[in-house]
């Protein structure tokens, strides 16, 4: 966990400092949740945060993003990593993105803190397309940052990314990723294969989606009556 706080404090220096005089580099944001409560984000800087069983291709998805060939081999991580680059979108607009890979072993310590998603734009949820138990694991992930964005009002955007789409899926594959996307109302998930290079334009997918903070918010059955609740009240 001091590792991880350790990743988080260096990644809000480095949103709050560029180079030159710190004085002048300091840009005051609105707070995530006002983007989400006006349906827009004036950032120029993203961070999104990557869950995903192990093996599962999240690895490969950060290689990518910072432009390194497709390794077709394995190798574990035990700690957070992160990386950073600039997404060029169209019309020439440049944001900054920074991906947080956090191991699946250090996704409960991560929760363990009421504000760990406080820093958060976007959440990608990563799985084997292959590999039932990865995916059953992936949605595991999925239903435990969302009930913990809505305990704490911290809710983020997520995408469900489905990785190594060249090998032949498990049974129901598609149909059971593409009914929880449904059902907890975010966009529908993402097949990539880094072995073919296809990558299905996802490092601007995961932009767009940061910039659009009220949409892809997942919502799972507890929070679904929370909020019919409250409309009755109201």
């Amino acid at each position: 966990m001091k590792t991880l706080n350790k990743h988080l404090k260096l990644l809000f220096l480095l949103f709050s400092f560029s180079t030159g005089d710190s004085s002048s580099a300091i840009r005051i944001t609105r707070r995530r949740r006002l983007d989400r409560k006006k349906q827009q984000s004036e950032r120029n800087v993203f961070q999104c945060f990557v869950f995903s069983p192990a093996n599962a291709g999240e690895s490969a998805l950060i290689n990518f993003f910072l432009g390194r060939p497709y390794l077709d081999s394995y190798s574990p991580i035990a700690d957070v990593q992160y990386a950073v680059n600039v997404v060029e979108l169209p019309g020439g607009i440049k944001k900054t993105l920074f991906l947080l890979e956090i191991p699946e072993d250090g996704v409960s310590k991560l929760l363990a803190t009421k504000e760990s998603l406080a820093p958060c734009d976007i959440a990608v949820f990563v799985y084997d397309s292959s590999n039932e138990s990865s995916w059953k694991r992936a949605t595991e992930l999925l239903m435990d940052v969302a009930s913990h964005g809505e305990d704490t009002g911290y809710e983020v955007p997520c995408l469900i990314v489905i990785a190594k789409d060249d090998l032949d899926s498990f049974p129901m594959a598609i149909q059971n990723s593409t009914r929880v996307s449904q059902d907890m109302g975010i966009e529908a998930p993402i097949p990539i294969s880094s072995k073919l290079s296809d990558f299905n334009n996802i490092i601007r997918r995961i932009v767009n989606a940061a910039e659009h903070p009220y949409l892809s918010i997942p919502e799972n059955e507890a929070g679904r009556s929370r909020k019919q609740y409250h409309r009755l009240i109201n």
